[in-house]
């Protein structure tokens, strides 16, 4: 996937997640928006290492590694689940076969984490 198309679709991500919760830009404002962006950026990159592995269990294990991590920093797993949910809505109308694994794995990884299973 091309890194113009995965910065528009982080863009899409970062504007939704501010633009349904306002709080966001109170509390962390441009500096959050960067690290959302660092974030997701991760999250691509973990997803094409899967692809590229052929490996869906390599994402699943990544996305519960980073809800240990974040709950254990007084986040929750909803949080992670909740980006993963817009990652996957913003491939939506992408139907390369890239796309079709990342949505995949994005699914296989918010049921897994959402049903608390550990890797």
């Amino acid at each position: 996937m091309k890194k113009e198309l995965i910065d528009r679709y982080i863009d899409g991500i970062i504007e939704e997640m501010y633009r349904d919760d306002p709080e966001l830009e109170k509390r962390f404002g441009e500096r959050g928006k960067e690290k959302c962006r660092e974030d997701n950026y991760h999250h691509f990159n973990h997803l094409k290492t899967a692809y590229t592995l052929q490996n869906d269990q390599f994402f699943i294990d990544y996305g519960h590694w980073l809800t240990r991590l974040l709950v254990s920093r007084g986040m929750k797993a909803a949080h992670v689940t909740g980006n993963f949910k817009r990652i996957k809505q913003a491939l939506q109308q992408d139907s390369s076969q890239e796309a079709t694994v990342y949505k995949r794995m994005l699914t296989d990884a918010i049921s897994s984490i959402e049903r608390g299973e550990r890797s």
